[in-house]
């Protein structure tokens, strides 16, 4: 059934029919008329028609101090009667009377039950957005009237609808909580719909799903030795190094994807000891390196998987061989794993390998752990 915007802050005890039960029933039921915005509802007897029946008479009775009295008599020349009847409980019966306009028997006294319906309101709703490029509870706080348990309530737009995992409505029927999963969000402008049991209903928008911003920015500090591969035997040696940091700044696409790709801009220094061996002196490594990024993040944004590859220039000073500093081009692998620890700050772990062009030095496993924050 297509729901019905109602103007305005109205409290209706408006009227359905729950039971009717008849001798000749055959369809009952109820429908809304609308006057000036204001519904009302109309109750619909329907009966099978008995041969040669000029017109019928229909006796409700309404349920007053414990006992029956009679509310209303009508004549119907079909076999469809139209009320609209206050709340409570009633019996009637049916009379056909002949072509003579002779009576004849009346069915069995059936009962049925008017419950009220009630006409929601929305007031307002906080918040009007969720970021899905933010780590949040997805609670939506509904404050109006008439927001019952049996209240229908969610989210509608052109794409689709998103129903609630959970809603808890306020003792007084003036809020509710609404409760999403936030997997199953869908970028979008929504409306917010209401329907109480009886088809009144409202609604009120525009809630958006959506990002805060289209980039992610991670920027991260961590610890990297360098550990030497010696594939080339000409490469100069080089012991290894544990004492070496790394600062990068990374850019995501912050939607919702399958892999999210970025850049990576960083920026390293390894300090090479000498120890005993005279044949070098102490040494800086300094590197810096332009990455491209394929993100996968899972478990809600609380976790993900990274591997990055791209170019970077090393600089290595005092090497000992000469007085000059020599430059060298290399290309970068890396793979790491990121998880997050309290809001925006994540602990990544992971293994770069770095492989020099020129073969002049070594190839490098890089280890790494660093702290990541995102914003």
């Amino acid at each position: 059934m297509e729901l019905i915007k109602m103007p305005g802050k109205l409290t209706i005890a408006a009227l359905f029919l729950l039971l009717c039960q008849a001798l000749y029933a055959q369809e009952v039921g109820y429908y809304i008329e609308y006057n000036d915005g204001k519904p009302k509802f109309i109750q619909r007897l329907v009966w099978e028609k008995v041969a040669y029946a000029l017109h019928y008479e229909v006796v409700i009775h309404i349920l007053d101090n414990g006992g029956y009295r009679e509310y209303t008599r009508d004549t119907a020349d079909g076999d469809l009667l139209l009320v609209s009847l206050p709340p409570g409980k009633y019996r009637y019966n049916v009379t056909p009377y002949d072509l003579l306009k002779a009576r004849g028997e009346p069915s069995e006294w059936r009962e049925f039950e008017v419950l009220p319906a009630h006409q929601p309101v929305i007031n307002s709703f906080t918040p009007d957005i969720f970021y899905l490029d933010r780590i949040l509870d997805r609670e939506l706080r509904i404050v109006g009237d008439n927001l019952l348990e049996e209240s229908e309530i969610y989210l509608k737009s052109d794409m689709g609808f998103l129903y609630p995992e959970k809603v808890t409505i306020a003792g007084d029927n003036k809020s509710a909580t609404l409760i999403f999963d936030d997997m199953e969000l869908v970028p979008g402008s929504y409306d917010i719909y209401v329907k109480n049991p009886g088809g009144l209903s409202t609604q009120s928008g525009r809630f958006v799903v959506g990002y805060r911003k289209p980039l992610d920015f991670f920027l991260k500090l961590a610890y990297t030795p360098l550990i030497p591969i010696y594939e080339d035997e000409t490469a100069i040696k080089l012991p290894a190094s544990f004492a070496g940091m790394s600062f990068s700044f990374e850019v995501i696409s912050s939607k919702r994807g399958d892999i999210n790709g970025g850049l990576e801009l960083a920026a390293s220094a390894n300090y090479f000891n000498a120890g005993v061996d005279d044949a070098w002196m102490d040494s800086l490594y300094t590197a810096f390196d332009l990455n491209i990024v394929m993100q996968k993040r899972f478990n809600r944004g609380r976790m993900a998987f990274s591997f990055r590859f791209g170019v970077g220039g090393v600089t290595v000073s005092d090497f000992g061989i000469s007085d000059e500093n020599d430059t060298t081009i290399k290309l970068n692998l890396g793979v790491e794993y990121m998880v997050r620890l309290y809001k925006v700050f994540y602990l990544e772990a992971g293994l770069d390998y770095n492989i020099d062009i020129s073969s002049t030095y070594p190839n490098f496993i890089k280890p790494r752990l660093a702290i990541v924050w995102q914003f």
